[in-house]
């Protein structure tokens, strides 16, 4: 028995340490993979992070110059409305051509005695009368013309029911167009999430199997793939059926809507013209003459008497029947009809009324969606957040980055663009439910589109800080760098500078299609312009950057820089106000803002100028930062340009970042600039160095 427990003892020793051997071995192994799982990760995340999906939400700050719903005005045929239509002209028609008339033939033959006419006093064998009778009121010409307005009535209500058709088929085809343009970018959005999904889990499958993941990891993962899968056949499936393709020819930016210019649209709608041609038939109806007979008419008379010495006789004679009701119903004969026009007018009005409820829902509706789309681009707001700090983890190669849950930021992110872009579909179609009840209004006419960037969660009014970007700035950072100092400092507008350098024109025009949602400026520096005018090189300039991606011109030239300026101030001078009305043609022609950098210095008369030309004027109050001496200095500048006034500081006037931001508070200016963002950065990295020391 011992022996038996020796040998049993040294195989289990023999077996623990090949265990424990292979666990080594399985435990390089599993490190391996899990490091290429994980560069597979931060390869997708690489990838796919700096899609954001914005335009399909962010093109709020468009104008809605074009009506996304204009109803046609070819109709849509309907046989039956078109027959009844028909039938009702030729009624009309008939009834127009029939003025009364009738022509009467009459012949009488005596076969055994002669017959006297007691009126003629003739006694004949036979007669033959001719005659003309024409009916001028009841069953003749009056009548035919009243029936005719009652059928011009009933062709208007004709006509009001085919609108009405007409408007319910026009609803029905712009729904179906709605939500497969919606559809159209909702599928774009999710093409990117089956993409990231595919490529992401077969490797959260593999940690899964190893458990190097959580399991709500890999349920998050199970969740987002059906999800995508639901979506995609609704989206796809709907879209593929439809033979209504979407074909807005613009994005629709999101709307608010005003509720007091819309009541004013249902208010001041023209009054229906069935109810005044209703008010007109009651009073025909009513009319007494319209029981009254008068009949005119003529005659040819021929007798062949019966005495043979006597000649036969023939004659003309005209006359005239009236016949009167001798009726006592007058009184209630006009009740009844005023009664009935009031009843139809009672119905008009009920009907304008329940227009009013029925709108003043569809706004209570579509403010609700409104404030849904509010709340849910916070949340997108804070997924912004959330990837940018993913973003700069990844770049500075923090051991805190997990690209798997950064994907499943990104994921969330573009899920939640989805929903947005659901809720933007369901706001487009009350606008059309509102539309089809107040046609004859554009919807320009009670909207407004509503800035998203009005929406940020920390100010309702974001500051005015705008940055100068020089050409240096993208030598010596990259653009990822710039793109998120300038998100992090809420920088807005951004003035970039500009050249024709090929390879700076594409670094900067990268950069303008990232970014193109932050309100940029090409800044032009160039003083030569004053001499050969700026207009050629404006016509460069479109050329080389997408200007649709871009808010406005800003001109940095500077006339006072000239070595012999002070002895010919005037002239330059007017170079530069000819420089600025180029610039203002060129900016308005294409849609562009403009605005300019000047001293402290300018007359009055370059003043006025830049107030009528610029949309801003950043004042340069660079070398003296004295709070008091740049109070002064600009109360000129601001007593002219008012609020078009931004105040341009410059780093090298400071010793830090601290000191630059507390002479802004402290000159009290709404808009600021910093010059430059170079030099911003490098205050920054001064101060972290700083800092860091002091903590040694």
């Amino acid at each position: 028995m011992r022996i038996l427990s020796k040998n049993t003892s040294i195989s289990t020793v023999l077996i623990w340490l090949l265990f424990c051997h292979c666990s080594i071995i399985f435990g390089q192994t599993k490190d391996e993979l899990v490091s290429s799982y994980i560069k597979n990760l931060t390869d997708t995340w690489d990838e796919l992070n700096t899609k954001t999906f914005s335009s399909f939400i962010v093109d709020s700050t468009l104008s809605l110059k074009l009506e996304p719903f204009k109803i046609e005005q070819k109709t849509v045929v309907n046989n039956k409305n078109q027959l009844q239509l028909r039938l009702n002209q030729l009624q009309q028609k008939i009834n127009k051509k029939d003025v009364g008339l009738h022509a009467t033939v009459s012949y009488q033959e005596n076969l055994n005695s002669p017959i006297v006419d007691p009126e003629e006093i003739v006694v004949f064998k036979r007669r033959a009368i001719a005659g003309l009778d024409w009916d001028l009121l009841n069953n003749g010409l009056y009548e035919n013309r009243l029936k005719n307005k009652i059928l011009k009535l009933n062709y208007a209500a004709l006509e009001k029911k085919q609108l009405t058709d007409n408007l319910n088929a026009f609803q029905n085809k712009q729904t179906t167009q709605i939500i497969s343009y919606f559809n159209t970018k909702k599928i774009e959005i999710l093409n990117a999430r089956k993409y990231l999904n595919n490529k992401q889990s077969p490797i959260i499958e593999k940690l899964w199997g190893i458990k190097h993941i959580t399991k709500d990891n890999y349920l998050k993962l199970i969740q987002n793939t059906t999800d995508i899968n639901a979506q995609y056949n609704l989206y796809q499936n709907y879209n593929q059926v439809n033979i209504e393709k979407g074909n807005f020819a613009f994005e629709l930016p999101i709307l608010d809507l005003n509720i007091q210019q819309l009541m004013q649209k249902i208010n001041n709608a023209p009054i229906d013209s069935i109810v005044l041609d209703g008010n007109e038939m009651a009073k025909y109806q009513a009319s007494y003459l319209k029981d009254v007979s008068l009949k005119a008419y003529t005659r040819y008379n021929y007798y062949d008497v019966y005495n043979a010495a006597q000649p036969n006789r023939s004659f003309i004679s005209v006359g005239m029947n009236l016949s009167l009701p001798l009726a006592f119903n007058q009184k209630e004969k006009k009740e009844y009809y005023l009664t009935q026009y009031a009843l139809a007018n009672t119905k008009e009005s009920t009907d304008s009324l329940d227009i009013q409820f029925i709108v003043l829902n569809k706004y209570y509706e579509y403010q609700y969606k409104l404030k849904q789309f509010k709340n849910l681009y916070h949340k997108r707001l804070v997924f912004e957040e959330l990837l940018r700090t993913e973003r700069v983890k990844a770049q500075l190669s923090d051991f805190e980055f997990n690209p798997n849950t950064a994907l499943f930021i990104l994921d969330d992110y573009w899920s939640n663009a989805i929903e947005l872009i659901d809720l933007k579909q369901d706001l487009y179609k009350i606008l059309l439910d509102i539309k089809i009840k107040v046609p004859g209004a554009n919807i320009a006419d009670y909207t407004s589109p509503l800035n998203l960037s009005n929406l940020n969660i920390a100010s309702s009014n974001p500051p005015f800080k705008a940055v100068y970007i020089w050409s240096d700035a993208f030598k010596n950072h990259s653009q990822t760098v710039i793109n998120e100092y300038c998100r992090v400092n809420e920088f807005g507008p951004l003035l970039i500078s500009y050249n024709s350098t090929k390879i700076y024109i594409q670094q900067i025009s990268e950069f303008i299609s990232k970014n193109y949602t932050t309100p940029i400026h090409i800044m032009i520096g160039s003083n030569k312009l004053l001499n050969t005018g700026i207009a050629g090189f404006l016509d460069t300039l479109k050329i080389n950057i997408n200007l649709s991606q871009v808010k406005g011109i800003h001109l940095d030239i500077e006339p006072h820089t000239f070595a012999d300026f002070k002895d010919n101030k005037e002239q330059y001078f007017k170079k530069y106000v000819a420089v600025l009305k180029q610039a203002k043609q060129f900016a308005d022609n294409n849609k562009l803002e403009l605005s300019v950098s000047i001293p402290l210095n300018y007359p009055d008369e370059v003043l006025n100028e830049i107030n009528t030309t610029c949309n801003y004027a950043y004042l340069m109050a660079y070398e003296n930062v004295d709070i008091d001496f740049i109070l002064r200095k600009t109360a000129e500048e601001k007593a002219i340009l008012k609020n078009k006034c931004v105040l341009a500081l410059r780093t090298k006037d400071f010793e830090n970042r601290t000191s630059m931001d507390e002479a802004f508070k402290k000159i009290g200016f709404e808009k600021g600039a910093y010059h430059d963002l170079d030099d911003l950065i490098k205050f920054d990295n001064t101060s972290i160095n700083v800092k860091g020391e002091n903590e040694k």
